[in-house]
This record gives structure tokens, C-alpha cells and sequence, in this order.
């Protein structure tokens, strides 16, 4: 049986598009592009609360001490963006022109509170359209701008996790281990066991996990 890896990095915003836990997969096509670049299939990815983490309504705050899951999702494919383009279509983010007045920058990143955390299609993050082999315009949406794009494109491919459990920072999770996550790590062979095993043994799987 080969060995499981686990990597886990703080979030700064859980909005429901980076990652994306909709339409039955969870998806990392933007941010944390080291990780992206570096998984394989097989690898699992959590993410952590930082100390303010903004939700799709409101900002939720946290410590060190209280640090929680957010998710934990393992990756079953690891994909090019052109294929995610093409394969993923659900994933494509709706159209921006009757939601104009409900956008609100925040940050640099563009990131953005939606104010109707029902409206899923606005969360897509399939947003690189294919121009050739080695470009990609990047489709309007409320989260990333145009600044984004070289930052999200580095990390080369699009992670697809059939099996994740997404709580939300609403519901976020206190799971024991031995270190916090400071931006990202790769943990230790006892913690990866040890988080891997709680979340998988005592939830469901998918979107808000029942506890068994």
C-alpha cells in the first residue's frame, strides 16, 4: 500500500471557489499553485483557518490554538486547464451582467463577498479559456482579476478530488495534531494518519459531512 501525503495551507477567504465543492467534486484550479504543481493523484490537500478567514457572508476569526479544517479532499486526477475547460462545464463561472451590483473588491486578488451564497454559478472557477496551446483569456468572474492570472496559471494543472469532505468555515472542525499550518506544509507521516483517519472515519463524505 502506498504511502499517503498530505499538504495543508491556511485560508484567507472560503467563498466557494478555491476551492470550488460544488457539483458533486471538489476542485483547486486557483491559488496555491506550489501545491498544484507538485500533487499527484493518490495525495490528499486540507485546508486550515487562518486567523481572519472571510466566509461567503461574513468573516469568521480564529488563533493558533484554535486553528480548524476546513476540508480534506484527496486527489483522484490531476488535469490540465484546457481539459478542465473542456470536461468541466458546470465548473464555468455564470455570467456577470445581471450581478454587477454585487460585486465588492476586496484585496488585490479581487476576492469578493457573495451576498447570496445560493447562487453556486458564480463560484465557478473554470475561468481559463483555451486560446492555443499555450495561452488562456481569463473569463470574467467575481473572484480573480486579470492580475490573478499569471499567479493561478503557474501552478500548471487543475486538481479534481472525487472523495473530499468540504465542512465550510461555518462549520469548520477541530482536528488534533502536533503542528499549526503556517501558509503550507507538508505534514508528518503521524499527523497525516492521524487527520486522514479522524475525518474519514467519523464523517460522510461530500458537501457539510454528517458526523457517523
Amino acid at each position: 500500500m502506498a504511502k499517503e501525503i498530505l499538504y495543508g495551507y491556511k485560508m484567507t477567504h472560503d467563498t466557494g471557489f478555491a476551492p470550488n465543492p460544488y457539483h458533486g467534486v471538489l476542485t483547486l484550479a486557483t491559488c496555491k499553485p506550489l501545491i498544484r504543481k507538485c500533487a499527484k493523484e493518490g495525495y490528499w490537500i486540507s485546508g486550515w483557518t487562518s486567523n481572519e478567514v472571510q466566509g461567503k457572508e461574513q468573516a469568521y476569526h480564529f488563533t493558533d490554538e484554535t486553528q480548524k479544517l476546513i476540508y480534506l479532499a484527496k486527489v483522484s486526477k490531476v488535469i490540465s486547464f484546457k481539459e478542465y475547460w473542456e470536461k468541466y462545464p458546470l465548473k464555468r463561472p455564470a455570467e456577470l451582467d445581471s450581478f454587477k451590483e454585487e460585486k465588492e473588491c476586496r484585496k488585490s486578488c479581487g476576492n469578493t463577498v457573495i451576498t447570496n451564497s445560493s447562487e453556486i454559478s458564480l463560484c465557478g472557477d473554470n475561468i481559463y479559456k483555451p486560446i492555443n496551446d499555450s495561452d488562456f483569456e481569463q473569463i470574467e468572474n467575481i473572484h480573480h482579476g486579470p492580475n490573478c492570472k499569471e499567479h493561478d496559471l503557474s501552478g500548471e494543472h487543475v486538481l479534481v478530488c472525487d472523495e473530499f469532505y468540504y465542512f465550510g468555515v461555518e462549520s469548520a472542525i477541530s482536528v488534533k495534531k502536533n503542528d499549526v499550518v503556517h501558509r503550507w506544509k507538508k505534514f508528518s507521516t503521524e499527523d497525516e494518519q492521524k487527520i486522514i483517519e479522524f475525518v474519514t472515519k467519523n464523517y460522510s463524505k461530500g458537501r457539510n459531512p454528517k458526523k457517523k
